[in-house]
């Protein structure tokens, strides 16, 4: 759609500019037969006139053109990101899995000692494809809250400050600068004070 609307504001400038030629050719006749008209004065103004709708009309071409190449650069940026979300799903079950793994004392012996190696390699590797697609977790324990980023799941009591992100339920993620996910969080408020 955006580049129907470019097609159509460069086609609006070609109709222009051949409008503005022929609106400066009647002139032209117009002035060769008014012989109390200076017709070098006036064809000058024309001339600065006529340079005046060109130049404007090359730089809205060439802003066109950037906007154009902008749209194309993000459309190749992020064209990836319903892809990306989908990988997040997959991700969250792996990390859950691995948490269970690695936190679980029947798996902590010498027996599993291999299959603890091959769940961090695992887990390593994911981390540098998504950084290399331009990928990046969202850190939010200890920050403050920011809707852009955060999406407040409930509020826990603490002595922090409130709006401090105190638990991170589900992580958010970036594709580049823009947000793929928000991160899942609890946020604190001051505790009640209990001796009134």
């Amino acid at each position: 759609m955006k580049s129907e609307n470019l097609q159509n504001m460069s086609q609006d400038l070609k109709e222009n500019i051949n409008e503005a030629f022929k609106n400066s050719d009647e002139e032209v006749k117009e002035i060769n037969n008014n012989p109390e008209k200076d017709p070098i004065k006036d064809l000058e103004e024309k001339v600065k006139e006529l340079n005046d709708k060109l130049l404007r009309s090359l730089a809205e071409t060439q802003n066109l053109r950037k906007i154009h190449d902008k749209e194309k650069e993000d459309l190749i940026k992020y064209s990836s990101s319903n892809f990306a979300r989908e990988v997040l799903n997959i991700a969250d079950n792996l990390e859950r899995a691995f948490d269970l793994l690695k936190n679980n004392p029947e798996f902590n012996n010498d027996k599993f000692k291999d299959v603890k190696v091959g769940i961090e390699l695992i887990e390593k590797e994911l981390i540098n494809s998504f950084e290399r697609n331009g990928i990046q977790s969202i850190e939010s324990v200890g920050k403050k809250f920011d809707p852009n980023y955060h999406q407040a799941l409930n509020e826990v009591e603490s002595d922090k400050e409130d709006g401090t992100i105190v638990n991170e339920i589900q992580k958010g993620y970036v594709l580049y600068d823009r947000l793929l996910r928000p991160a899942m969080v609890s946020i604190s408020k001051k505790k009640k004070d209990s001796t009134k």
